[in-house]
């Protein structure tokens, strides 16, 4: 199975305990999954996490992000403090994976800190190590940039951005983890709940088959370059419910026809700063 756990929402509002947590992987491992994803720098799920029992899960997490008011020197230094206390936190198991944003991975201080995780990497603290980015021109100057094992990048059935350099990127051996599948919850709409901002696309998402979810996390399942999908849940429940609509029998349908080119309509980040009902 390619669900990856989204760990990102854990103690959201104080909505998971120890024990919700704690029963949720235990059932995602007994369903054959086995990735847990920290898309964000985050220190309560990080202890949250490290209070259970998780050396037998690939544990992947973010790199804080650089201070552009601070000097390589100290952005350098604050990147090995967090990374070392993020070592504590999870009571000092191997991470399988760490993620450097495309940004900071672009900015001047870029290579220093590359440099910096991939003797990471090299003292085995951490197995591999990757970039997250949200668009392919930013993807495609890093892969020839630098040598990252693994990529987090968007991708679902409005966003289809990435998927004509899939085949390149596992050409050079690069794991491919994919986000937004749901984007934001959008793509489970129906027809009345789609908030005005998308009106203009707002037929092509009334056109996606029911269920939904299904055909939504069908696309990048069909996508055989495509290792781990992420997806964030809170229960038991809502993880039961996902894994029925992965192994949903979905019809064969021209997935192409859902894809739209607008960032405005399909860039998390854009759409977060724009639609306030997201």
């Amino acid at each position: 199975m390619k669900i990856e756990l989204e760990a990102a929402q854990f103690g959201f509002n104080n909505k998971c305990s120890y024990d919700d947590i704690q029963n949720l992987l235990e059932f995602a491992k007994g369903n054959g999954i086995s990735s847990v994803c920290i898309s964000a720098n985050n220190q309560k799920v990080e202890n949250l996490l490290g209070q259970c029992r998780i050396d037998d899960l690939d544990i992947t997490t973010k790199t804080i992000s650089i201070d552009k008011t601070l000097t390589r020197n100290d952005n350098f230094e604050n990147f090995k403090y967090e990374f070392y206390n993020t070592q504590k936190r999870l009571g000092y198991i191997e991470l399988y994976g760490l993620i450097l944003d495309s940004d900071d991975l672009l900015s001047e201080q870029g290579l220093s800190l590359w440099d910096l995780i991939t003797d990471f990497k090299d003292k085995e603290y951490v197995y591999k190590v990757g970039v997250r980015v949200d668009n392919p021109t930013d993807l495609l100057e890093i892969i020839y940039m630098v040598d990252i094992d693994i990529v987090h990048l968007p991708l679902n059935l409005l966003n289809q951005t990435f998927v004509g350099i899939l085949s390149e990127l596992k050409n050079k051996r690069i794991e491919i983890h994919t986000h937004s599948t749901f984007l934001q919850g959008l793509l489970l709409l129906n027809e009345y709940q789609i908030p005005e901002y998308f009106r203009e696309i707002k037929s092509i998402i009334t056109e996606i088959p029911e269920p939904k979810m299904a055909y939504a996390l069908s696309f990048p399942k069909l996508i055989k370059e495509v290792d781990k999908i992420s997806i964030g849940c809170n229960s038991s429940e809502e993880l039961q419910t996902i894994i029925d609509m992965y192994n949903y029998p979905t019809k064969d349908i021209d997935y192409l026809r859902f894809s739209i080119q607008n960032q405005a309509y399909i860039n998390p980040t854009i759409i977060n700063n724009k639609c306030k009902y997201m």
